[in-house]
This record gives structure tokens, sequence and C-alpha cells, in this order.
């Protein structure tokens, strides 16, 4: 009898572990249009995750530090808000481009909603890192803004590729 129990916990595990390893491939999405179109996503790695939410910490800290080859690829590339256009940006440009950002502000704070990282199935060392967030700008003229953004963050190779933005007044 102590045998069978032992075989059956055995396999009981055994299946338990199976049913946890594939719940992780499983797909979570679909891309409907565009050059990758029927390519699905699967759930993507909380440290990518981690990293995208760092990066917008250090752009509202003004933590230029964090803008490095550890953290970025030598060419990172950014949709603003506003158009369509693509950006690219070598790491002092980009730091440029943030100090701009936050010139006519005394500060800049964000509130994040949640992050969902997700790996398309058509390039699997692609991590995009989703959240949506308020900002409140304070102005250095006392004029305070609010906008909802929304960002996807792209993650390649453990480094920072890009990252697109959507915003809406409040």
């Amino acid at each position: 009898m102590k045998k069978i129990s032992f075989i059956l916990t055995i396999a009981f595990l055994f299946t338990s572990c199976q049913n946890n390893e594939s719940s992780h491939s499983e797909n979570v999405g679909e891309i409907l249009s565009g050059n990758n179109k029927g390519s699905t996503y699967s759930v993507g790695s909380m440290d990518h995750a981690q990293l995208a939410l760092d990066f917008s910490t250090a752009f509202v800290n003004q933590d230029y530090d964090f803008v490095n080859q550890e953290n970025y690829l030598e060419t990172v590339f950014f949709y603003p808000e506003k158009g369509l256009d693509r950006l690219e940006f070598d790491l002092p440009s980009l730091i440029e481009l943030a100090k701009s950002m936050h010139e006519p502000y005394d500060s800049i704070r964000r509130n994040v909603y949640d992050v969902i990282p997700v790996v398309p199935s058509h390039d699997e060392d692609l991590t995009v890192v989703m959240f949506p967030f308020t900002e409140t700008r304070y102005r250095k003229d006392g004029e305070i803004e609010r906008y909802r953004f929304y960002e996807r963050h792209y993650i390649r190779g453990g480094k920072i590729a890009g990252v697109r933005k959507w915003s809406q007044e409040e």
C-alpha cells in the first residue's frame, strides 16, 4: 500500500509540474494586422517588465546615468505620442531628448496602473512590455498638466530597444 501511495504521489507531482510549465507557453494574444499578422503572444519575463518600469522611473527622476550600454541598445527608437514618425537616437542624443522634455517642468510624477510583458511568436528574442499610467507635470510657470499615457517598451536581448507612446489629456 505504501508503494502505491508513493507512486501515486510521484505521478501527481509530475503531472502538476507539466501543467505549470505548459501554462507559461500558452498563447495570450494575437497580432491582427501588419507584417506579422497571425503571430501570437506568450507571457514574457518580469525582469524585462522591471527594466521598462526602471526606465520610466529614471526618466521621471531625471536619472540620466540609467541611460547606458548595460540597459540600452546602441541605437534606440522612439515614437512620440504626437506624430507617427519613428525617431532613432544614440544614447547621448536620447539623454538630450529627455533633458529637453523636462525643461519646461519643475517635476513630473507618474502613477503606473499595471505592467504586462509579452513575447511575440515571430521574434522570441523580443519582449514587448505594456503599461498604462497617469502623469502629472508641474510647469515652472505654476500650471499643472495631467495626461493618461500608454507605452509599449521593446526589450531585445535584455536591453531597451525602443518605446511607443500614446497619450490622452485628462
